[in-house]
């Protein structure tokens, strides 16, 4: 039989385990009610991040692959965008910089597989503010990947004609005119597509 002394040192253990268990206890509920809070104050941030950056400008085409033609008169499929953003295109590239005459799509296409951007324009001489303002924009970003040249077939997805389309691969910003809204979504078209490789190695296209 327990001497009295004994069993009180016992009852001082029991009731300190006891009281051990609860603090863990209570410790757990807070962390695992911390962490649930804190897993809803990242899901809220990310919404609000999503919420708040817009999109890129652009409309999105769906991307016609990166088969190389043989000749520029070699029968391919019709280009989706107006101008074309991706599809058939010779192995040759365009020169970077501003071109006075319009090129054919098949040697575009293959600047904007390199990571290129196309800026195009169709109004001529009826319209020097928005040509010297996509000039001024070219100069701006000296060292990138641009080619700038006039263009007679700028179309929207809506049928609209166009004055003017920023062209990477997969993407056309439309505009009619370059005033300042419009020349910083511009830029924000041209640093965000531009540099992008979309070279395809075993069948995944290469970006960077």
């Amino acid at each position: 039989m327990a001497r009295p002394k004994g069993r009180a040192l016992e009852r001082r253990r029991v009731e300190e385990a006891a009281r051990k268990a609860a603090a863990t206890k209570t410790a757990n509920r807070r962390k695992a009610i911390l962490l649930g809070a804190g897993s809803v104050l990242l899901v809220a941030a990310a919404i609000v991040v999503v919420v708040i950056q817009p999109p890129a400008p652009g409309v999105a085409f769906t991307d016609q692959g990166n088969h190389h033609l043989a000749t520029i008169d070699e029968p391919h499929v019709a280009y989706n965008s107006r101008p074309p953003s991706s599809g058939p295109h010779l192995g040759g590239l365009a020169n970077w910089g501003e071109s006075d005459i319009q090129l054919p799509p098949e040697i575009f296409v293959h600047n904007l597989e390199d990571g290129g951007v196309v800026l195009t324009y169709s109004c001529g001489s009826s319209c020097p503010d928005l040509v010297d303002g996509l000039r001024q924009s070219l100069e701006e970003f000296q060292g990138r990947n641009l080619l700038m040249m006039p263009y007679q077939d700028i179309v929207d997805p809506d049928g609209v004609a166009r004055r003017a389309a920023a062209v990477a691969w997969g993407r056309v910003f439309y505009f009619d005119e370059l005033d300042e809204p419009t020349r910083d979504q511009l830029g924000e078209f041209v640093r965000t597509f531009e540099g992008l490789d979309h070279h395809v190695r075993g069948g995944t296209p290469l970006h960077g």
